[in-house]
């Protein structure tokens, strides 16, 4: 069963998210309301895809997303800003989800990210 990295700093959300994630027969690898506990959660593990918030409290997201691509990790920014320069560029592969997020999108973009080749970087996961 794949597991599923999940970062979103409203709870509410966050539980959403992991509820669906869970309803969808994945595992949660860890969920977390900050980039630092994320961080700390990730340790030198690796989940098999990741649910992204871009502003995370206040937050950017980007360290994080550097380290799990770095890893190998595919990412799917949940999030209802594009307007981040990252986006086009070194995150420009990865899926994106405008929040709200449904459950079918959830799904899909999860889909398109665990049968992206696992060679070289699995950021690429169809927008």
């Amino acid at each position: 069963m794949p597991k599923i990295m999940i970062v979103d700093d409203e709870a509410l959300v966050l539980f959403d998210m992991v509820m669906t994630v869970e309803d969808l027969g994945f595992e949660v690898f860890c969920d977390s309301i900050s980039v630092s506990d994320a961080l700390e959660c990730l340790g030198d593990d690796c989940p098999d895809a990741a649910l992204l918030d871009i502003d995370v409290g206040g937050t950017l997201v980007w360290p994080l997303a550097r380290v799990l691509a770095e890893r190998g990790c595919p990412i799917i920014f949940v999030s209802a800003n594009r307007a981040h320069d990252e986006l086009r560029g070194e995150f420009a592969q990865c899926g994106f989800i405008d929040k709200p997020a449904s459950s079918d999108q959830i799904e899909r973009k999860l889909a398109l990210a665990l049968a992206a080749p696992q060679g070289g970087t699995k950021v690429a996961a169809a927008r």
